[in-house]
């Protein structure tokens, strides 16, 4: 009878153990499964949109620094504006100026410079034809016979000094050739004022001599 009993109490003590073994076993299982890695080329983030406008490529991450300012006597290659004269054109195609005429802003062929307001000035002064190609402009300062002497530029206020001699074929010259020049100057320099001299003399004096 106690042999009996004991092989109970044994086979009960089993038939625990195996059940505990069962319940860990379905407590645990395969490890959670991860997620793959992109496949090659393709970006887990939307590129940004592109407005087709910016010739400069996007770019992604922290901003490159902003590149240095070429120096101010650094050679460039541009087009220069130099101004003529549309006879009486009343200030349709540009100021009126003169005697009923237009000042007109011309484009001329790029040149290689390093100062734009001394580069334009020359090249005006150094046009000495009256009609300024088959444009049907004219060339106040074609007669006169002017050499740049220096220039200046200080906050707004742009210096040109000239040399040399002035010949005005009439009495509304004097207005064409003082635009010509003071217009070039200011459009190649920026200023908004821009005083021009000859052989030391403002230039409206110097006209006002002749």
């Amino acid at each position: 009878m106690q042999g009996s009993q004991r092989g109970r109490i044994r086979g009960g003590m089993l038939m625990a153990a195996a059940l505990g073994t069962i319940l860990l076993a379905g407590c645990t299982g395969p490890p959670a499964a991860t997620s793959s890695p992109p496949a090659a080329g393709s970006s887990t983030t939307g590129a940004p949109a592109s407005s087709g406008t910016s010739s400069l490529p996007a770019t992604t991450g922290s901003a490159r620094p902003a590149s240095p300012a070429p120096p101010s006597n650094q050679a460039v290659t541009g087009p220069l504006t130099l101004y003529y004269v549309a006879f009486a054109d009343n200030g349709a195609s540009g100021p009126m100026i003169g005697c009923g005429d237009s000042l007109i802003a011309t484009t001329w062929a790029p040149l290689t410079y390093r100062d734009k307001l001394q580069a334009a000035m020359t090249a005006l002064l150094a046009n000495h034809s009256v009609a300024v190609g088959p444009s049907g402009l004219n060339n106040s300062l074609a007669q006169s016979s002017l050499a740049l002497a220096g220039t200046s530029l200080a906050r707004d206020t742009a210096t040109v000094d000239l040399r040399g001699s002035i010949v005005q074929g009439g009495e509304c010259d004097a207005p064409k050739i003082i635009g010509q020049l003071r217009q070039t100057a200011a459009t190649a320099s920026g200023a908004t004022t821009v005083r021009i001299n000859i052989n030391g003399i403002e230039i409206e004096q110097a006209l006002s001599l002749k």
